[in-house]
C-alpha cells in the first residue's frame, strides 16, 4: 500500500509539472500588460522586467510590456514554442531558416516587412543596408524574424592558443626543458614561435611534473579548449595539420564549399590528437564540459596552455600567460581556418500571429536598433555600471571596472542581449567598444589573421529555396551529430583510429556530404551573382 501511494503521489508531481508545460503555459504575470513577451535565459541573468534599460523603454514608449521565462533547456524540450499561450513574442527565439520559413508560411508568425512602417528604425536599416535585408529573407522573400547584427570582425578568429611562461621559465631554471627546444626568458613575449613538435615537447613536460608546486603531478591540464564550441575549440590545433577547420567542418575554399572532414590532412590532425590524448596531453573533459566549466577550472591556475579569445577571461593569474602564434607544421607553415560565425543572426525575436496589436509591439521592438539602446541591450544599462554615466564626445564609454566579478560575469548578468544593431558607424559615432574587444582585435590581427588558409573563408548568409531547406533540414543535423561521434571517439580511443574506419565513416555519410556541399554551393553561387548584380548598378 505504502508503495502504491508513492507511486500515486509521483504520477500527480509528474502531471502537475509536465503536463502544463507541454500544453503551453507561461508563468502568470501581475495584472494585465500592454504585452507578454516570453524570453530564453538562464537563472544567473537578472529579471528583464527589473532591468533598467527595459524600465526606460517603458518610460519612453508608453508600453507596460512584461517579460516572462524559460530557460534554454525548458525551452529546447517543448516541440512548439509558438504554440505557448498567452504571449505574444518569443526573444531569443533561435529558429532556424526552416522554422522560421515554416512557422512564418503557416502564419503562426507574422511576417514583418509587412509591418515596416511601424519600425522606422529598422526600415532605415533595410533601406541603408541591402545585404542585412537580403540576408533576412525567407524564401518567399518575407522577413519573419528581427535580427541582431555585431560588426566588430572578431567571429571569424574565435581562437587564441595561449602557454602558461611561467611554467616555461620554471622548466629553463631547473634544467627541464626538452632538448630539442631552443627557448631562452627572453623569447617568452606574446608571439611565441613554435613548431607542433616544439609545443608538444613543451606541453609534455607540463604532463610529467608538478608544475604548479602542489605536490601532485596529476592535476595540471597540458592542453585544455572546449569542443565544438563556438570559440575556445580544438579548430585552429586542426588547422595546424593544413587543413581550413571550422568547428562546422564546412568551409568555402576559393568559392567552392568543401567538408574539411574528406581532406587526408585531417586525419592526420585527428590521428595525432589521438596520439596526444593517450599521452595524457588533451584530457577527455574537453569534449565534455561546457564553456562555463572550462572557464571555472581555469581559475586553479593548473592550464598549461589553452585556446580562447582572452587569457583575462580564463585563468586568475593572465600574466603568467602569453600568446602563441598558431603552430608552425613540418614545413614551416601556419595555418587557421575561418568560423562560419555569423556577424547578422537571424532568428533573435518573432512576433506570433495571436499578438493583437503587432504594430505597437514592432514599434516597441524598434527602439532595440538605436545606438543607446543596442549598446545597453549588449552590455548592461548605464545604471548597472556597465557604461560611464557621461558620455565623451557623444559616445557611451564602457566601464571596464566591475569590481570582483569578471567581465563575462558582469555581463551575463546584466545585458539581455538579443536584438541591437552595433555596426562600423555605431562603433565610430555612437559607443566606444569594451576594451577587452579592442584587444582581442590587436592581438588577432598580430597573431592569427595573416595565417588564414589561402583562399579560404566563413560560409555567408545564404537564401535557400523552400526545397533546399527541407533537404538541409533532412541530412544537417544528423551529419553533424554523426561528425561529432566519430571524431571524438576517434580522439579519446584507446588505440588510433584506422585509415579504414575513416573511409567507412565517410562512405556512411557520402549522400548527406554531397547533398549539403550541392545545396550550399547552389545558394553561394546565388549570392556572388547578387553581389556581382549590386556592384554593377
Amino acid at each position: 500500500m505504502k508503495k502504491l501511494i508513492i507511486i500515486i503521489v509521483a504520477v500527480v508531481v509528474w502531471i502537475a509539472c509536465v503536463i502544463p508545460f507541454a500544453m503551453g503555459t507561461v508563468k502568470a504575470s501581475d495584472g494585465d500588460h500592454d504585452f507578454v513577451v516570453l524570453a530564453v535565459k538562464e537563472d544567473v541573468v537578472k529579471d528583464y522586467n527589473t532591468m533598467p534599460v527595459f524600465e526606460k523603454l517603458a518610460d519612453e514608449t508608453g508600453l507596460d510590456v512584461y517579460w516572462t521565462f524559460n530557460t534554454s533547456m525548458q525551452y529546447s524540450n517543448n516541440p512548439d514554442p509558438v504554440g505557448i499561450n498567452g504571449i505574444d513574442a518569443i526573444y531569443h527565439s533561435g529558429f532556424s531558416n526552416l522554422k522560421l520559413y515554416d512557422y512564418g508560411r503557416r502564419g503562426r508568425i507574422i511576417a514583418i516587412d509587412e509591418y515596416i512602417d511601424s519600425m522606422p528604425n529598422f526600415k532605415k536599416i533595410l533601406e541603408d543596408r541591402p545585404d542585412i535585408a537580403e540576408a533576412l529573407k525567407s524564401p518567399d522573400g518575407h522577413i519573419y524574424s528581427l535580427p541582431r547584427v555585431e560588426e566588430m570582425g572578431l567571429k571569424a578568429y574565435p581562437n587564441i592558443l595561449f602557454i602558461n611562461k611561467s611554467w616555461i621559465e620554471k622548466l629553463i631554471d631547473n634544467g627541464q626543458m626538452p632538448s630539442s627546444v631552443k627557448l631562452s626568458k627572453e623569447d617568452l613575449t606574446d608571439g611565441l614561435d613554435l613548431s607542433r613538435d616544439e609545443f608538444k615537447e613543451i606541453i609534455r613536460k607540463f604532463n610529467e611534473l608538478d608544475m604548479d608546486g602542489d605536490g601532485s603531478t596529476t592535476n595540471e591540464v597540458p592542453l585544455a579548449f572546449v569542443s565544438g564550441n563556438w570559440q575556445g575549440n580544438e579548430s585552429d590545433f586542426i588547422a595546424s595539420f593544413g587543413v581550413p577547420e571550422n568547428k562546422e567542418h564546412k568551409t568555402i575554399v576559393n568559392d567552392k564549399v568543401v567538408f574539411t572532414i574528406e581532406d587526408e590532412n585531417w586525419f592526420r590532425a585527428i590521428s595525432e590528437m589521438n596520439e596526444w590524448f593517450r599521452e595524457g596531453l588533451i584530457r577527455s573533459t574537453s569534449f565534455t564540459q561546457s564553456q562555463d566549466s572550462f572557464l571555472a577550472n581555469g581559475q586553479d591556475g593548473r592550464y598549461g596552455a589553452f585556446y580562447w579569445w582572452e587569457k583575462e577571461t580564463v585563468v586568475a593569474n593572465p600574466d603568467d600567460y602569453i600568446i602563441v602564434q598558431p603552430l608552425k607544421d613540418d614545413d614551416g607553415n601556419r595555418y587557421v581556418g575561418v568560423s562560419n560565425e555569423l556577424e547578422v543572426e537571424k532568428g533573435e525575436c518573432v512576433i506570433l500571429s495571436s499578438c493583437e496589436d503587432p504594430e505597437g509591439l514592432l514599434g516597441y521592438f524598434d527602439k532595440f536598433f538605436e545606438p543607446d539602446y543596442s549598446a545597453q541591450l549588449n552590455y548592461g544599462s548605464i545604471e548597472s555600471g556597465a557604461f560611464l554615466r557621461e558620455k565623451v564626445d557623444g559616445k557611451l564609454i564602457p566601464n571596464d571596472d566591475h569590481g570582483e566579478q569578471s567581465a563575462d560575469d558582469f555581463r551575463m548578468k546584466n545585458a539581455p542581449y538579443g536584438v541591437v544593431y552595433l555596426t562600423e558607424n555605431e562603433w565610430e559615432n555612437n559607443v566606444q567598444m569594451e576594451s577587452r574587444a579592442v584587444l582581442r582585435l590587436e592581438r588577432l590581427e598580430l597573431y592569427v589573421k595573416p595565417y588564414s588558409y589561402e583562399g579560404a573563408r566563413g560560409i555567408p548568409n545564404l537564401n535557400y529555396t523552400e526545397q533546399e531547406l527541407k533537404d538541409l533540414n533532412a541530412y544537417e543535423s544528423s551529419l553533424g551529430n554523426n561528425i561529432t561521434k566519430w571524431m571524438t571517439n576517434a580522439i579519446i580511443g584507446s588505440s588510433a583510429p584506422t585509415r579504414e574506419s575513416w573511409q567507412s565513416f565517410l562512405n556512411e555519410n557520402r549522400t548527406a556530404i554531397e547533398q549539403i556541399k550541392a545545396i550550399n554551393q547552389k545558394a553561394y553561387d546565388r549570392y556572388l551573382e547578387a553581389l556581382k548584380a549590386e556592384e554593377s548598378q
